[in-house]
């Protein structure tokens, strides 16, 4: 194997562990030159190797970003499928739900297994975060997808953490349907939901993955039961 196979393998190899994330930027070149030993021209050509797999993009005056691998088939299948479906009607808020269900229960299970004590951290801040924050239902809403976010990322599987980039995103108008629902609801269920949240938390703190996926996936389905309610009713 040549120089040029050696880097792009390390480089490919650390995307799939998620050591960059998509939408992150790659180091610089000097530095990546620094910590492969390689030529300017050594690295470029890695860098080549790795753009025709379509993991990364340079962007001119920029530098170099990790692609989400599914951006182009999820735009083409999963929207493409969802025209002429109001993108906050109970139905889709329920099928976006559904996917939620398997991918954040999967990563609670997996951020306990993989994370580091730094993820850890960031986990905990923004649960703490999530304790205080005020505004409008909106801006809690976008700011309250961290939380799980940073999950997805931390559980080191590049598929769960690009799935779930792509869903928060593409899919924010029937997620915001559904936390503006557990926001607008009764005090009880707003207790219920932040006792799930904890439940969540605690699990992960513990790195105990049975608990902390069994607590998302009760999440998860509690708010799928509001939702199947509001349909039964018309």
């Amino acid at each position: 194997m040549n120089r040029v196979e050696q880097v792009s393998r390390a480089i490919e190899q650390g995307i799939h562990q998620c050591s960059w994330l998509p939408g992150d930027k790659l180091p610089g070149q000097l530095e990546l030159m620094r910590r492969f030993g390689v030529s300017r021209t050594c690295l470029r050509e890695a860098i080549t190797v790795l753009e025709a797999k379509g993991l990364v993009a340079s962007r001119h005056g920029s530098g170099c970003y990790v692609n989400n691998l599914f951006e182009d088939q999820f735009a083409s299948a999963f929207l493409g499928s969802t025209s002429g479906v109001e993108l906050d009607s109970a139905a889709l808020q329920l099928s976006v739900m559904e996917m939620r269900l398997v991918l954040e229960s999967e990563a609670a299970r997996l951020v306990c297994e993989r994370a580091t004590d730094a993820q850890l951290g960031l986990i905990d801040n923004e649960y703490q975060a999530m304790q205080i924050r005020i505004g409008s239902h909106l801006a809690r809403a976008k700011a309250d997808l961290k939380f799980p976010m940073l999950i997805a990322q931390s559980s080191h599987n590049l598929i769960v953490v690009s799935l779930s980039q792509l869903l928060y995103a593409q899919f924010f108008n029937a997620i915001y349907g559904t936390l503006a629902r557990t926001l607008s609801a009764p005090e009880e269920w707003r207790v219920l939901v932040g006792e799930q949240h904890h439940a969540i938390y605690h699990a992960i703190m513990c790195r105990d993955g049975v608990a902390a996926q069994q607590a998302a996936s009760t999440h998860i389905q509690y708010s799928m039961s509001l939702i199947e309610g509001q349909i039964r009713r018309g």
